[in-house]
């Protein structure tokens, strides 16, 4: 059996142990939560502009951190119609074939794998760094420094930080190239293909870290998280009649931290179950917190959707 069969089955596995979970919390809460909902369709309405404009943030965010770092010489209805397509391909089972394809075709267009790699590793470092920066400042301003949360805030940031340096990018090349100069290696042809490619890599990574590429990116970012609290606080408006803003910052957080971890934040129903049980320690129900997620997935999916039909149109009638 191969890594992604594996994998596969896992994810099926822990998929259908998690909506099992989800049924067993919540079928006897459903009728109470059901009761507090805030049928105003004003909020779904305005639920659904914010993330359009969300996903655009993205997509614009991409195609410059592209032509400020890369000769990409596609069209920006090119990319967009691009990036939502392999946006809806990643929230389908087939996770992962999205920015294969997605990899595959901005190579037509003078865009490297090497370079994908390289713009991906930046946009979740720079990310993590910005995130974690602007969730401490909150934390702080929300009276909650919780020793936990601010610490593993601090490592992502610390961490963050250091990768993305062009000081410890220059370093890092200053050691592979001292390795590469052993005659040893030299004649072993993977170690000396990995150095090459590593090499290549972090070359590139040199050219990205800068300070106007930053500023960029840092300005998009820091939209989209003031964005994504707000429609955090929409949905418990939506959900539940009294807001309380210290509680929906907390779950703004434990979101984004769960969101870091990948191969979970992928699995529909994980994500779902971990803030459901921590909405109980909010004072919540645990249906309430499971279906905040449900509820921020479900739109965006629909706004992915209505965002790839509006650019593929573009795309067909106008480019």
């Amino acid at each position: 059996m191969n890594k992604n069969k594996f994998y596969k089955y896992i994810k099926i596995s822990v998929l259908i142990i998690s909506f099992f979970f989800l049924y067993e919390n919540s079928k006897e809460n459903y009728q109470i939560v059901l009761n507090k909902i805030n049928f105003e369709y004003q909020i779904i309405f305005l639920l659904i502009v914010i993330l359009i404009i969300m996903q655009n943030l993205l997509n614009i965010r991409s195609f410059y951190f592209l032509n400020l770092t890369s000769k990409y010489n596609a069209s920006f209805v090119e990319w967009s119609s691009l990036f939502y397509l392999t946006g809806l391909i990643n929230h389908s089972p087939l996770w992962g074939v999205g920015h294969v394809l997605r990899s595959q075709e901005m190579k037509k267009n003078n865009y490297s794998h090497k370079e994908y790699l390289n713009m991906y590793f930046f946009i979740f470092f720079w990310g993590s760094l910005i995130y974690s920066s602007i969730s401490i400042l909150l934390s702080f301003y929300f009276n909650e420094t919780n020793f936990y949360s601010l610490s593993i805030l601090l490592i992502l940031f610390i961490f963050s930080l250091i990768v993305t340096s062009k000081i410890t990018l220059k370093y890092i090349i200053k050691i592979l190239n001292y390795l590469n100069s052993f005659q040893l290696i030299k004649k072993i042809k993977f170690i000396k293909l990995l150095l090459k490619e590593l090499l290549t890599m972090f070359n590139l990574s040199t050219l990205v870290s800068n300070k106007k590429i930053f500023a960029n990116f840092f300005i998009f970012t820091s939209l989209l998280i003031s964005f994504e609290y707000l429609t955090f606080n929409l949905i418990f408006k939506f959900l539940i009649e009294s807001v309380d803003l210290r509680v929906v910052f907390l779950f703004f957080l434990s979101n984004y931290l769960i969101r870091m971890i990948r191969p979970i934040d992928n699995i529909i129903g994980v994500r779902e179950s971990i803030l459901g049980l921590y909405a109980q320690q909010l004072g919540l129900l645990f249906l309430e917190g499971a279906l905040i997620v449900v509820i921020s997935r479900l739109l965006g999916l629909t706004c992915l959707i209505i965002n790839y039909i509006f650019y593929y149109l573009l795309k067909k009638f106008f480019n």
